[in-house]
């Protein structure tokens, strides 16, 4: 009788140490000794992010890219008023340096913050250097 009770015991224990293994728990990563939700990192680099506005005459359209391995590269397309159009691509290498903020350094001393970051609904909105932004997901 007792060999069956410690036998049961252990099927017992083995059951409930399977059972704290497959609960669900939000996965954390550390980056730059900061703690962020994988799950943010994964949305953000899951599309191209673009935008478009019109200054002056002459139309604007901004894409964003981060990647997994911390790089990223922004795209900036004018069309002047005037009918010249000018493309330039910058990459850069980016952190979460608060968990709703990214430090974008395109190169030494050349530093921007994507701060107050939202991303739902397809659209990533925040502060791109202190001026409003409205992303749409392109995938």
């Amino acid at each position: 009788m007792k060999t069956r009770m410690m036998k049961m015991m252990g099927w017992m224990l083995m059951i409930v140490g399977m059972m704290s293994l497959t609960s669900c728990e939000v996965e954390w990563r550390v980056w730059d000794n900061d703690v962020h939700y994988s799950e943010s990192t994964s949305e953000l680099c899951s599309r191209t992010w673009e935008e478009s506005w019109v200054d002056n005459g002459n139309r604007y359209t901004q894409r964003l890219d981060f990647y997994n391995n911390r790089t990223g590269r922004d795209f900036l397309r004018i069309e002047y008023w005037d009918g010249y159009v000018s493309e330039d691509t910058y990459h850069f290498k980016w952190r979460w340096d608060d968990h709703d903020c990214i430090r974008m350094e395109y190169g030494p001393g050349d530093v921007s913050y994507l701060e107050d970051i939202w991303i739902h609904n397809n659209t990533l909105t925040g502060y791109l250097d202190d001026v409003e932004v409205f992303f749409k997901g392109r995938l």
